[in-house]
């Protein structure tokens, strides 16, 4: 039986240019600390991966940042290092778009400059869909689900009802 891991309050704070992790045995394990928020275990992939991620985020402090930032990576929840790093890009490309959304909005902007601006969020939010396409279909192990809702049978038709498996042809 596997036992599950709580993660409490992790204490995670930028310093000197890398995050530190403080945990107690008692409540959580760095490693699952880790495993939460990037989908990784080992120290310097997850340095990696939340520098990049707080990198793009807005705030005042690195502390700031990385608040605004863990509840996103803990909702994505990856599972492994490709969910991470496409979580962590994830969040880049819509803080990147929500920054030309907002620079779009000045009203000091020139006409040409709100253009160039929502072309700019435009392609970002177009680019953020293919990421979370990109996720789903990786989670499913690219396995297409089709649901069908509702079925007519007219008078004298016929319909199966069930699991259908395509025959060899």
């Amino acid at each position: 039986m596997t036992k599950a891991i709580t993660v409490k309050k992790p204490i995670i704070k930028a310093i000197d240019g890398g995050i530190a992790v403080e945990a107690s045995a008692d409540d959580y394990s760095i490693e699952a600390v880790q495993k939460s928020l990037v989908g990784v275990s080992g120290h310097e992939a997850f340095n990696k991966l939340l520098n990049q991620a707080t990198s793009t985020a807005k705030g005042d402090t690195p502390d700031d940042k990385l608040n605004s930032i863990m509840p996103l990576l803990l909702d994505i929840a990856p599972k492994d290092s490709l969910e991470g790093m496409l979580a962590v890009q994830m969040l880049a490309t819509h803080n990147m778009a929500m920054e030309m959304a907002g620079r779009a909005m000045y009203s000091e902007q020139t006409v040409d400059g709100v253009d160039m601006n929502i072309n700019r969020s435009t392609k970002l939010m177009r680019t953020f869909t293919t990421q979370l396409e990109t996720l789903q279909k990786y989670r499913n192990k690219g396995k297409q689900t089709i649901q069908v809702q509702h079925v007519t049978v007219n008078d004298g038709g016929q319909a199966v009802v069930g699991n259908i498996a395509g025959g060899e042809g």
